[in-house]
C-alpha cells in the first residue's frame, strides 16, 4: 500500500478545503455589508419617504416620472468600505482573541478537558508504560518530551495539542492506557505525534478562532433581540424607523452569523476527516506497522469506543484520534468512519474487531517496564528507521528527494530486524550491558526534577583534569548546597562513559521534569548554568546548545517571551542569516575550506536557496545567535527547507559528527522543526 500517495491527496484535498472555508468568510462579509447597508438604508427617513423631502434622482427620461434611488445609489464607496472594515474588524477581532486564548499552550486545552499531569515519577503499571512509550516517540522523532495528561474515561481516545512542538502536550484516556497493547498504544501515538509533525495544531487553533469570529456576528444579533425584547414596552408609542432596523439588524446578523458556522462546521469537519487520513498514514510510517494503529482501531469497534465525556469535547472534537462525540449527521462527524480508516491501513482486514488486552497479558508482554521496556528495543530501532523517512518527507514534500536515506520505501511484512546483540562477541555482549546500564540511570535522573537539575549541571561541568572544574563545584555547592553536590559527583562518572552525541539528548528527555520548577526556581536555575558554562571565560559549542535547548523549551513554559511573528515568507529574505547559520555547520563539520564550502553548497542546493554563501570562520557565536533570531521569523515552509538543508551539509562527508548532531537538533529546535537524527535510536 503506497502511504507516501495517500498522504500527498489529503494534504491536496485540505489545501482544497481551507480554500473553501476562505471563501464562505469572504461570501459572509459580503452578505454582511449588504445587511448593513440595506438596513442603514431602510431606516433613512428621507429615503423611506417618511418626510416630505424625500430625495429623489432626476426623472426617468423614458415616464418623466422621478426615480426613487435604490442601495447601490445611496451608498457611496467610501461607505461600502467603511462598512467592509467595520465587519472584518469584528470578525478579526474576535477571532485574534479565541486565539490567544487557545494558542497559550497545549497545557491550558488539556487541562480545559479534565487532563491529569501525569508526573515523571509515577510507578503505576500503565502509567509507566505510557511515558516510556511518548518518550521514545519522542526522542526518535527529534522533539522535546512533551507533557502527558490523562483523562479519566473509560474510552479508548487521545489527542495532540498546542501551538508549537515546544508547548505541545499528549492527552490520552485511561481507557486507552489500559485496553490497548504496548504496539496499539504505540500506534496511538504515533498518530498524534504525526499531527504535531503535520502542522495539525496550528490549523486546528486558526479554524476554531475563525469559526469564533463567525458566531460573535450570531452572538451580537441574540444580543440585540434580547435588547429589543427587553426594550419594546419602552418604545411602543415610537413610530420611527430605528426600532424596526435595530430589530431587522439583529435578526439579520443572527441568522448570517449561525449559518456561517453551520456551514465552517461543515468544512472544518471535511478539513479534520482528510488530516486524520493523513495521520493514520504517518503513523503507519513511523511504527512500519500498519496493524499498531489498525489494532487500536478495532479495539474501539469492538465495543470500548472512543467518546468522552468532558463538556469542552464540542469545540475540541477534531483534536482527538477517535470520534470524541455522537454525530447525528455524517457530514459534521469529525472523524471518518471507523471501517474506513481500519481498510485504508489494512486493505486485507477481515472485519473482525479485536477485544481489549488484559492485564496480565500486557505485563507478560513488558516484563521489565521500569528499565525503559528493554523487550522492545529491536521494534523501536525499526520505528526509528519509519521515523527517519516520514520526518524528511513531512518537511518539505514538495521538494526533490537529495539524500539515499529519503527515498520512498513502502511497508514490507516480510522485513524483520536484526536482533539485539546479534553477532558480537561476550566482552562485547557484557561492555554494551554495563553502557546500557549506565543509559537507564540517567534515562531516570532525567525524570526526577531534582535530579534532572543536577543533570544538566553535571553536563556542564569540565573535566577533572581542568582547574575550572572545581571552581564549578565549589560554585554548585554555595549555591545549591551539599546534597545537590553529591547528586552532581554521582552522575559525572556516568557521564563520562556516555558517548557524546548521546548527552544533549539528555536535556530533551529532562524537561517534562523541570517543568516542575517554580517560576523563581527555574529563574535560579537558569542563572546558575550561564555561570558554569561561563566558568571558564568562554562558551563550547555544546554549552551553547545545552542552554538554548533549555530556554527553548523552558520560557515559554514560564511565559518569558512572547511568540514569534513569522514575516518572511521568501528564501530570499533570509538568504544571509542562512549563510551564517550553514557556514557555522559546515566549519564545525569539516576539517577546511573547500570541504565547507562544498558542503554549503550541497545544503544550499537541496534547499534550493540562492545567495547563500560560506563565511569566514567566527570565533564569536554572536553572529550565530543574530542569524537564529531572524530565522526564527521565518515562515514554517521555509524552515522545513532550512532544516532539511543543513541535515544535508552535515551528511555531505558521510560521517556525522557529535558537534554536528547537536548543532543541528538544537537549530531545528530553535526554529520549531521536528528533526529526526541518527543518534535518536541510543
Amino acid at each position: 500500500m503506497d502511504f507516501f500517495a495517500h498522504q500527498d491527496q489529503a494534504r491536496k484535498r485540505t489545501g482544497q478545503l481551507v480554500l473553501l472555508f476562505a471563501g464562505a468568510v469572504i461570501t459572509l462579509i459580503v452578505l454582511l455589508n449588504l445587511l448593513l447597508a440595506a438596513v442603514l438604508w431602510g431606516a433613512d427617513e428621507h429615503m423611506a419617504g417618511t418626510y416630505t423631502d424625500t430625495v429623489y434622482l432626476a426623472d426617468d427620461p423614458t415616464t418623466g416620472m422621478p426615480v426613487k434611488p435604490t442601495l447601490f445609489d445611496y451608498m457611496t464607496l467610501e461607505q461600502w468600505l467603511l462598512i467592509t472594515l467595520g465587519v472584518v474588524a469584528v470578525v478579526l477581532g474576535a477571532s485574534g482573541v479565541k486565539w490567544m486564548m487557545l494558542r497559550g499552550g497545549g497545557r491550558k486545552v488539556a487541562e480545559s478537558l479534565g487532563g491529569q499531569l501525569l508526573l515523571p515519577q509515577t510507578r503505576d503499571f500503565y502509567e509507566r508504560r505510557l511515558l516510556n512509550v511518548v518518550e521514545e516517540m519522542a526522542i526518535a522523532s527529534g522533539m522535546p518530551v512533551p507533557p502527558v495528561y490523562v483523562l479519566e474515561d473509560d474510552s479508548i481516545n487521545a489527542f495532540a495539542a498546542g501551538y508549537q512542538p515546544s508547548d505541545a502536550v499528549i492527552g490520552v484516556t485511561r481507557g486507552c492506557m489500559t485496553k490497548l497493547s504496548r504496539d496499539q498504544l504505540q500506534g496511538v501515538l504515533a498518530h498524534e505525534f504525526s499531527h504535531i509533525f503535520n502542522g495539525d495544531m496550528r490549523l486546528n487553533i486558526r479554524l476554531m478562532a475563525v469559526l469564533f469570529g463567525i458566531l460573535f456576528i450570531g452572538m451580537i444579533g441574540r444580543f440585540m433581540l434580547e435588547a429589543a425584547g427587553r426594550g419594546a414596552r419602552v418604545r411602543s408609542n415610537n413610530r420611527d424607523n430605528s426600532a424596526a432596523a435595530f430589530l431587522a439588524l439583529g435578526f439579520g446578523l443572527l441568522v448570517i452569523g449561525y449559518c456561517g458556522v453551520f456551514f465552517g462546521n461543515l468544512i472544518k469537519a471535511a478539513v479534520s476527516r482528510q488530516r486524520e487520513y493523513l495521520a493514520d498514514a504517518s503513523a503507519v510510517q513511523f511504527t512500519r506497522d500498519p496493524e499498531s494503529i489498525g489494532g487500536a482501531l478495532k479495539v474501539i469497534g469492538y465495543g470500548a469506543g472512543s467518546e468522552i465525556s468532558s463538556p469542552e469535547r464540542e469545540e475540541t472534537a477534531h483534536m482527538f484520534f477517535g470520534q470524541a462525540m455522537n454525530f447525528r449527521m455524517r457530514m459534521f462527524a469529525t472523524h471518518p468512519a471507523l471501517e474506513d480508516r481500519i481498510r485504508r491501513v489494512e486493505p486485507n482486514w477481515d472485519g473482525k474487531y479485536l477485544p481489549p488486552q488484559e492485564r496480565q497479558q500486557a505485563e507478560e508482554d513488558d516484563p521489565q517496564i521500569a528499565a525503559q521496556s528493554d523487550s522492545s528495543a529491536a521494534a523501536s530501532v525499526s520505528m526509528l528507521a519509519g521515523m527517519a523517512l516520514a520526518g524528511a518527507d513531512s518537511q518539505a514534500p514538495s521538494q526533490p528527494q537529495s539524500q539515499p536515506a529519503e527515498s520512498a520505501i513502502e511497508y514490507t511484512p516480510e522485513y524483520t530486524p536484526t536482533p539485539a546483540g546479534a553477532g558480537i562477541s561476550a566482552d562485547q555482549e557484557d561492555a554494551a550491558s554495563r553502557l546500557q546500564g549506565k543509559r537507564q540511570l540517567l534515562t531516570d535522573a532525567a525524570r526526577e526534577t531534582y535530579t534532572a537539575r543536577a543533570l544538566l549541571v553535571a553536563l556542564l561541568m569540565a573535566p577533572p583534569e581542568r582547574f575550572v572544574h572545581q571552581q564549578q563545584l565549589d560554585m554548585v555547592q554555595a549555591e545549591q548546597g551539599v546534597d545537590f553536590l553529591k547528586q552532581v559527583l554521582r552522575l559525572l562518572p556516568v557521564l563520562n562513559d556516555l558517548p557524546a552525541e548521546e548527552r544533549l539528548p539528555l536535556v530533551e528527555r529532562s524537561i517534562p521534569a523541570l517543568k516542575q520548577l517554580s517560576l523563581s526556581q527555574y529563574q535560579s536555575y537558569r542563572q546558575l548554568l550561564v555561570k558554569l558554562a561561563k566558568a571558564d571565560g568562554e562558551i563550547d559549542i555544546f554549552e551553547w546548545c545545552l542552554y538554548r535547548l533549555v530556554l527553548q523549551y523552558l520560557n515559554p513554559h514560564f511565559e518569558l517571551v512572547q511568540p514569534v511573528k513569522a514575516k518572511h515568507a521568501k528564501p530570499e529574505n533570509v538568504a544571509k542569516e542562512m549563510s551564517v547559520v550553514l557556514s557555522s555547520l559546515a566549519w564545525y563539520g569539516h576539517d577546511n575550506g573547500d570541504d565547507a564550502r562544498a558542503a554549503l553548497q550541497a545544503a544550499a542546493a537541496a534547499g534550493g536557496f540562492s545567495g547563500v554563501e560560506l563565511q569566514a570562520q567566527e570565533t564569536s557565536l554572536k553572529p550565530l545567535n543574530q542569524a537564529l533570531a531572524k530565522l526564527t521569523e521565518a515562515y514554517p515552509h521555509v524552515k522545513g527547507r532550512f532544516v532539511k538543508a543543513m541535515k544535508v551539509c552535515m551528511d555531505y562527508d558521510g560521517r556525522q559528527r557529535a558537534v554536528e548532531l547537536d548543532l543541528v537538533r538544537t537549530i531545528a529546535a530553535i526554529l520549531e522543526v521536528p528533526v529526526v537524527l541518527a543518534s535518536a535510536e541510543h
